[in-house]
């Protein structure tokens, strides 16, 4: 956690797949059903 706190590692690669809010059902799913190469989602407003 240090390294990662530390900002020597860049952890944006894991973050696959970003959906709105509004679409939360939809990234849910894909995570849900590990769909589309999904690693990690994001969910923002």
């Amino acid at each position: 956690m240090e390294v990662i706190a530390s900002g020597r590692v860049d952890t944006r690669p894991l973050v696959t797949h970003r959906f709105k809010l509004d679409q939360i059902e939809e990234a849910y799913d894909l995570f849900a059903n590990r769909r589309d190469g999904v690693l990690k989602v994001a969910i923002t407003p």
